[in-house]
């Protein structure tokens, strides 16, 4: 099923599992997936632009009911201003100061400059939508909400400092971050409720100056998105074992017999000025 019009909270709330949930997994231990589920993390100075960009971006239309901009000047101080502060925030509105929404706006012009992602958007056939679906390799219910897809590809919208490092850790941060596993994971749910997906796409782009001109768009390949599905295929089969019996284990409870590193009997003598330098990155 594929419902384009769920309230996020309402996609949070379903009890299927979604690729944060398999990335949790993975981490290990099986714990720490319900616990996780149960206890959300709290939102940071970076998430609240993140999430204000998105919508931005992605779904204008809700900006005023999800969103306030405290105006310039304005402190919560007084009686009046406390009191509509606590109402934005009893309403579930992110409040955003001048400066945040200034960093919103070059975040989200940042976007719009870039054509190919622009008209990938513009294109697409959903947009935030929640996808629901039963793996059938593992029988474990999954959902995913992709940021946006077309007749072919899945894309998902990043604002991180990645996007400030350059380009050549960008494929190693995005397959450490999840990113790519949720593509893939993302991919599978709208293959299984009959879209085409071929391909998986990432937009990342810079929370600060100069937005415009670090703004990566990366394309994952078929093949590669296979591959990384067969990965979230084996993680879905160890959580349907924990689904099914409502056991989710911790750490185990006895001592662990553990290896020393491999560069553990070396002494700087031994290497090479280059060598030494490496393994005391290590260390």
């Amino acid at each position: 099923m594929i419902g384009h019009n769920r309230p996020f909270a309402d996609y949070l709330a379903h009890p299927s599992y979604g690729s944060s949930d398999l990335r949790a997994f993975r981490e290990g231990p099986p714990a720490l997936v319900p616990w996780r589920r149960k206890n959300r993390s709290a939102q940071t100075d970076a998430t609240r632009i993140g999430i204000a960009a998105h919508c931005a971006i992605l779904t204008p239309d809700l900006w005023d009911e999800t969103h306030v901009v405290k105006p310039e000047g304005m402190e919560f101080r007084s009686k009046e201003n406390k009191a509509l502060r606590d109402a934005w925030i009893a309403a579930g509105r992110i409040i955003l100061s001048q400066d945040e929404w200034k960093q919103v706006q070059a975040i989200h012009a940042a976007f719009l400059n870039r054509s190919i992602a622009a008209d990938s958007l513009h294109k697409a056939l959903g947009i935030e939508a929640s996808v629901f679906w039963t793996c059938e390799q593992s029988g474990l219910p999954c959902k995913a909400r992709p940021d946006w897809f077309t007749e072919q590809t899945v894309y998902d919208l990043k604002v991180s400092v990645v996007a400030e490092r350059g380009p050549d850790s960008l494929a190693a941060s995005a397959y450490r971050n999840g990113w790519l596993h949720q593509l893939a994971h993302n991919a599978a749910g709208l293959r299984a409720n009959g879209v085409s997906i071929v391909n998986g796409r990432l937009v990342i782009i810079a929370p600060n100056p100069p937005q415009d001109h670090r703004v990566w768009c990366l394309e994952v390949r078929e093949n590669d998105i296979d591959f990384l599905e067969l990965d979230n295929v084996n993680t879905r089969r160890g959580m349907a074992v924990c689904h099914s019996t409502g056991q989710w284990p911790g750490t185990p409870d006895q001592w662990q017999t553990i290896e020393l590193p491999a560069f553990a009997g070396f002494q700087e003598s031994d290497l090479s000025a280059e060598g030494a330098e490496e393994v005391q990155s290590w260390l």
